[in-house]
């Protein structure tokens, strides 16, 4: 599939990142929208370009055009996924615009979906929370809700009335671990595996449509790489054959 590579500076951020995008199967056509966060992990530790277009083949998903943004650094990574309101603007205010003003006409997508795993499966969550309508569907794959005590988890549970945006939330039964010290300032306390559970019982509490897939798995590249082609089938289902 065509793909083209371009340097995507952020005001909001005040750095600089490198952005894939790979193009629609039919560019002649409008397209949906498919936002890939962690580009590094998705694209080189997943493989994540053979599961698009093995779903391709298979006719399983719409005319998409995929993209897949990457960190600036990995220091970067622990500051601006966890709940970081610049973070959310990037991808709201000045990426998805760019986005739309692309000839591969997403601007008129009637799906526009977020996709991260652990850090960014818990910011693709966030960036949602902000997005006024911008995002339909979330895919969160082990995403890090014991962060900062679940407090995404809590603005969630405050909703007055549910967003306009369906998840998918996937996790691995083996991810149980607690009291995890990742950083000297970063201590888990709650498993991934029952973060992830509450984020679920909260969203669907609130009126949000949650698919939730829990298999036997830890928390790798292997076990994403399983739950992702059903994730994207949900996300952007070929409707046309």
């Amino acid at each position: 599939m065509p793909e083209i590579h371009h340097l995507f500076e952020s005001c909001q951020l005040g750095n600089e990142r490198s952005v894939w995008l790979l193009l629609p199967r039919a560019p002649a056509r409008a397209a949906q929208l498919a936002v890939f966060l962690d580009a590094e992990r998705y694209r080189d530790r997943l493989g994540v370009v053979s599961v698009i277009e093995e779903q391709i083949s298979a006719s399983a998903l719409a005319n998409t055009l995929f993209v897949f943004v990457s960190e600036h650094s990995a220091e970067a990574r622990w500051r601006e996924c966890p709940c970081y309101p610049p973070f959310a603007r990037f991808i709201n205010e000045e990426l998805l615009p760019w986005l739309q003003t692309l000839h591969w006409g997403v601007h008129t997508a009637s799906e526009r979906v977020l996709i991260g795993l652990s850090y960014t499966g818990l910011a693709a969550a966030y960036v949602a929370l902000h997005g006024e309508g911008r995002w339909t569907k979330v895919i969160s794959q082990s995403g890090s809700h014991w962060s900062n005590g679940g407090w995404l988890t809590d603005q969630y549970r405050r909703l007055e009335s549910p967003l306009p945006v369906q998840f998918h939330l996937d996790i691995g039964s083996q991810e149980t671990a607690t009291n995890v010290r990742h950083r000297d300032d970063i201590l888990q306390v709650d498993s991934q595996i029952d973060a992830v559970r509450h984020f679920r019982d909260v969203l669907r509490a609130t009126g949000h449509e949650v698919e939730y897939v829990e298999l036997d798995g830890g928390h790798d590249y292997a076990t994403w790489r399983q739950t992702l082609p059903g994730a994207l089938r949900w996300a952007i289902p070929n409707r046309e054959s």
